[in-house]
């Protein structure tokens, strides 16, 4: 935001050095850029927060400097006008959308000559970077700096049955704007209409048709209250912007219209000629009243650590309009609808401490605070890190966005959820599996010339649901790697028994995204957790790789949920552990889990481990039969094993296992 020095002495007397100046802006809150010096002007650049849009003119920013240098303000006090005929017989205004258009007042002006400006108005404007157009253009862009209220004025003779209609644009409506633009106009944009066509895209940039010329006499003069975030949306789609738009996107002050509207017939009357009908057409929905917010001196007290005297609080609030009075121990104000950002008795406590000083604010000598252990959360993810590394695993951190259509490939549970085309052209989508964000790594690694690689990454996804625009987020853990699925399936196992000392299960069961017969759901602590397998080859070709890929993805909270539990430590054997290996013959349809469970089933103390070695297909396995390999270890915390009793416990397992899958024990 420029401001110029000249400008903004019209409303406070203010004669401090420009540097000096700068640094007041800056302590007030608004931070000085830059200042630069003009044959007869200094302008500052000041960097307005987005909450107050009351600084996007000179005139809020005098009100506030007067109040920090306790200085008297000045605003512009508008004449009494003499007017010829009415407004409301001249023109009428319907506001078919009065929630995106909350207030729309209307004047017309007759009889005016549009010639060059005067001097001073063509520097006034060049001081903060506009150029002139003509004389009545040029004071809707004065007022527009001054007041930080947008203003548009229309041919009047142009409009169609000289009437406004603001609605939403018709679907394929076009309007050409005043810098040549053709604007393709969508339902979800406002607009202002005659009769019967657009005539300006509310709140962003007036139509070519209805702009004032040099052959234009007659003036309809609009001030008016946008909704901020339609106009926002409006001005990206169509890529306009403007110095209206981006005041109008922060808000604007309801009641301010009237005054600045009044303040532009004046000068256009002044400067232009012409005839002001009497009164306006004001459309209003629903008028907002200044709202009553208190502030406790004892509260501001606790706040900022140093006491401000109640006569300071009300000097201070007074000077800033906010009309403070004492009521018992605290101090009710006024906010006027300028300050849409005072809401909360914390807001006045930072208008105090901002226009009191925060360097004022005193500096203890130790400062305390609570020590808190670290978050079991923060614990678990450390872990996971080291567990990974000691895996051989990289971590990864991408962009929750992917193209649309990746999702599909892993993630059939839902709609994705996506922005506007307009607003991302690719990589649009929010992931619903971080699966894609590996493969995307995996190929750029592959374009490296590093092809051997094993990634993980642990971040938010978030899957579409049905009859709802808010996705189902959660956390997932996500694994890549070139290496083979049973040394994928061992670092989950590693990750879930050092994590959660809960029980895996991995049953098979084919997935979108992974081979055919080549992937299994993950169970921990009996529930689904996730899926590993094989990566598809048509989803390896989407992402231009050729290189088989083995990839997981499991819930976090799974695992987050078992973390943290009490490990619990035992002293190391004393007594050496007896191992068998056990060679069985099984049809082909038994699975590993079969197998685990018939052994867990046997009851044996002595057996502390049950670990899968080979599998075997071919001569002499009959055909539709396989040889599976296990090994079998025993250990006594009294004494040494006796050979007959690992016999006769291997031997309870061998029969089990005869019984309930027709095993048969290899020769």
């Amino acid at each position: 935001m420029k401001i110029s020095l000249n400008w903004l002495t019209d409303y406070v007397d203010v004669a401090l050095p420009a540097a000096e100046l700068g640094d007041v802006f800056t302590h007030m809150g608004l931070n000085c850029d830059g200042i630069a010096q003009t044959d007869s002007d200094v302008v500052f650049v000041l960097d307005v927060t987005s909450n107050r849009p009351d600084w996007l003119g000179h005139l809020g920013v005098a009100r506030e400097l007067s109040a920090a240098l306790g200085l008297a303000f000045r605003p512009p006090a508008v004449v009494p006008l003499t007017t010829a005929g009415r407004a409301a017989e001249l023109t009428s205004v319907e506001v078919r959308e009065p929630a995106l258009c909350p207030r729309y007042v209307a004047r017309v002006i007759r009889n005016v000559t549009v010639k060059p400006s005067p001097a001073w108005l063509v520097e006034r404007l060049a001081a903060v970077g506009m150029r002139s157009v003509n004389n009545i253009v040029d004071i809707t862009n004065f007022v527009l700096m001054e007041y930080s209220q947008p203003l548009h004025a229309f041919d009047y003779d142009k409009l169609h049955e000289r009437r406004i209609v603001v609605r939403r644009a018709a679907a394929g409506e076009i309007l050409t704007a005043i810098n040549g633009d053709k604007c393709e106009l969508h339902p979800d944009m406002l607009v202002i209409a005659d009769a019967s066509r657009p005539v300006a895209i509310a709140g962003v940039m007036g139509g070519l048709e209805s702009e004032v010329s040099a052959v234009t006499t007659n003036l309809l003069l609009e001030a008016a209250q946008f909704d901020p975030l339609t106009i926002r949306r409006t001005s990206r789609k169509l890529q306009l912007m403007s110095e209206s738009n981006y005041r109008f996107e922060r808000g604007v002050d309801p009641r301010g219209l009237e005054a600045a509207s009044l303040r532009a017939c004046e000068l256009i009357l002044q400067y232009a000629g012409g005839e002001l009908a009497d009164g306006s057409v004001d459309v209003w929905a629903k008028p907002v009243d200044p709202w009553p917010v208190a502030i406790r001196p004892a509260r501001t007290r606790a706040v900022l650590g140093m006491d401000v005297p109640v006569d300071r609080h009300m000097d201070i609030l007074a000077r800033l309009g906010l009309a403070p009075r004492v009521e018992g121990d605290r101090i009710l104000c006024t906010v006027p609808t300028s300050r849409a950002d005072l809401t909360r008795e914390i807001d006045l406590i930072e208008e105090v401490a901002r226009l009191h000083g925060f360097d004022k604010i005193p500096v203890g000598g130790s400062v305390t605070h609570t020590v808190k252990p670290e978050l079991q959360s923060v614990r678990t993810r450390r872990e996971l890190g080291r567990l990974m590394s000691a895996c051989g695993f990289d971590e990864t951190i991408t962009p929750a966005f992917v193209d649309a259509g990746e999702n599909e490939w892993f993630f059939e549970d839902g709609a994705s959820i996506a922005v506007a085309p307009l607003v991302r052209k690719t990589n649009n989508v929010l992931r619903a599996t971080l699966l894609g964000s590996l493969l995307r790594c995996a190929k750029l690694n592959d374009d490296a010339g590093n092809g051997d690689l094993s990634l993980y990454e642990v971040a938010s996804v978030f899957a579409g649901r049905p009859g709802s625009t808010l996705p189902a987020e959660h956390s997932e853990l996500a694994m890549l790697t070139t290496r083979n699925l049973r040394d994928l399936r061992g670092a989950i196992e590693t990750v879930v028994a050092h994590l959660t000392r809960e029980s895996l299960e991995i049953r098979p069961e084919d997935f979108r995204g992974f081979a055919p017969g080549g992937a299994a759901r993950l169970y921990i602590a009996g529930q689904q957790a996730g899926a590993i397998g094989v990566v598809a080859d048509d989803a390896l070709q989407f992402y231009g790789l050729e290189k088989p890929l083995c990839a997981a993805r499991i819930d976090w909270q799974a695992v987050a949920r078992g973390a943290g539990q009490v490990r619990i430590y035992q002293p190391l054997p004393k007594f050496p552990a007896v191992r068998r290996d056990l060679s069985l013959i099984v049809d082909e349809a038994v699975t590993w889990q079969q197998f685990e469970q018939t052994v867990h089933a046997v009851a044996q103390p002595l057996r502390s481990a049950t670990e899968y070695v080979t599998t075997y297909r071919g001569k002499p396995i009959p055909d539709g039969k396989k040889s599976v390999t296990i090994t079998l270890t025993y250990r006594s915390d009294d004494a040494t094993l006796r050979g007959e009793q690992v016999d006769d416990q291997v031997q309870q397992v061998t029969t089990a296992l005869t019984e309930n899958l027709g095993a048969e024990v290899r020769k």
